[in-house]
């Protein structure tokens, strides 16, 4: 059976007020932010194994 690395492949963040609030957007909906540049986030992998994840099924709207 071939063997897989774990690697991260997005990120995204927020911003929270000292009482725990996040940072929203007009709409209500919380303000996420991106890295400006590449930065080395891969050790946020470490120490994480597959029984750690979960796959995420996307629904689509597609019509087979």
């Amino acid at each position: 059976m071939k063997s897989y690395d774990i690697c991260v492949w997005d990120i995204q963040f927020c911003k929270k007020d000292d009482d725990g609030n996040e940072l929203l957007n007009d709409d209500g909906s919380i303000k996420l932010f991106q890295l400006k540049q590449e930065h080395d986030v891969s050790f946020i992998a470490d120490g994480t194994c597959d029984d750690d994840l979960e796959e995420i099924k996307e629904a689509t709207d597609e019509i087979v």
